[in-house]
């Protein structure tokens, strides 16, 4: 879970980059002969299938190298110019609106881009160069890949970046989201009180046991020793002879209820009671794997970052739905 920080660090500089390492890999179409046909209309801009053909062929050359049946290689093969096709949409809705907003992209600019690609990958531009160009791109078609991404990043600075907001609620919200992904993961051993619902109970007698367990569950936060507690109100014989105490198991095993509250629990804490069957279960967070996670004051510019991101990504999607109603478009695939 370190590398999604280690990645922050590099964000802003790789926004301009965002696509060009697929781009990479784009190859020339295979040589055959092709019915020219018209796959989508943007405007008065159409594109055609041997355009979408190129632009897919990395993603389908993966596609061919799985091992899948027909059926599942057919669908996919189907989901790859769908999702291509969307994006090179996409791309015109773009370059249209910055044609509109005189937006321009000069030599330089593409120069500065290749230099950022290439450190970040601490490699030489000229080496860049020589890694598109054994995965079937000249330097014109990168050069041309780059420009398109380099006027993105420009219509997302004129359009989009006065419309986000990162908030501490945010952040946190964000680092929360992290810490529960990472717990799902993380061996832990828990200790637990079952206090049993008799069969065929009424409503009344299902309420009586559920502010029991919450009796019990106060009494284990206040700090009462939990053992006692098993001994005392726990129904579940199997684990009450060791205290409560369970096997170490991660939380992605266990039904759903019991996962989500392992996850949120801080270690030496008693969970809420989980209706689980008939009955509800109380756990004790006794131990958990240690995180690899940087605590929050440490990780908050990085998560501010990753935040700002998110944020410009749902807000151009908006952009690009609010362009999408304005032009005419016509997919054809």
């Amino acid at each position: 879970m370190l590398q999604p920080f280690r990645q922050l660090l590099r964000r802003r500089a790789r926004l301009i980059l965002s696509g060009v390492g697929c781009a990479l890999l784009v190859a020339h179409a295979a040589h055959a002969t092709i019915v020219e046909r018209v796959v989508a209309v943007v405007g008065e801009r159409a594109i055609l299938l041997t355009d979408l053909r190129q632009r897919a062929t990395p993603f389908l050359l993966k596609v061919y190298a799985e091992p899948l049946p027909d059926a599942q290689r057919n669908a996919a093969i189907s989901q790859v110019y769908k999702a291509t096709l969307e994006r090179m949409v996409e791309e015109e809705l773009e370059q249209r609106a910055a044609a509109q907003a005189k937006i321009t992209v000069s030599s330089e600019e593409i120069d500065q881009a290749l230099r950022v690609i290439a450190s970040q990958n601490g490699i030489q531009p000229e080496q860049l160069i020589e890694e598109a160009g054994r995965q079937g791109m000249n330097e014109t078609q990168y050069r041309a890949e780059l420009r398109r991404q380099v006027t993105q990043q420009k219509m997302a600075n004129l359009r989009l970046q006065g419309r986000v907001r990162v908030t501490d609620d945010d952040i946190r919200s964000t680092y929360q989201r992290l810490l529960l992904q990472e717990r799902s993961q993380l061996d832990f051993r828990a200790a637990q009180i079952v206090i049993a619902i008799p069969p065929g109970a009424d409503k009344a007698t299902v309420q009586q046991r559920q502010a029991l367990a919450n009796s019990v569950r106060r009494k284990a936060n206040a700090g009462e020793d939990f053992a006692a507690l098993v001994a005392r109100y726990s129904d579940d014989q199997a684990s009450k002879k060791f205290g409560g105490l369970l096997p170490t198991q991660k939380p992605i095993e266990q039904p759903e209820s019991i996962a989500r509250a392992v996850m949120n629990l801080d270690l030496g804490r008693t969970s809420r009671p989980i209706r689980h069957g008939n009955a509800f279960v109380l756990l004790k967070l006794i131990e958990r794997a240690p995180s690899s996670l940087p605590p929050f004051e440490d990780a908050k510019d990085q998560l501010r970052e990753r935040v700002y991101m998110e944020k410009m990504g749902a807000a151009r999607r908006q952009w690009l739905e609010s362009l999408k109603r304005r032009t005419h478009v016509e997919v054809r695939l």
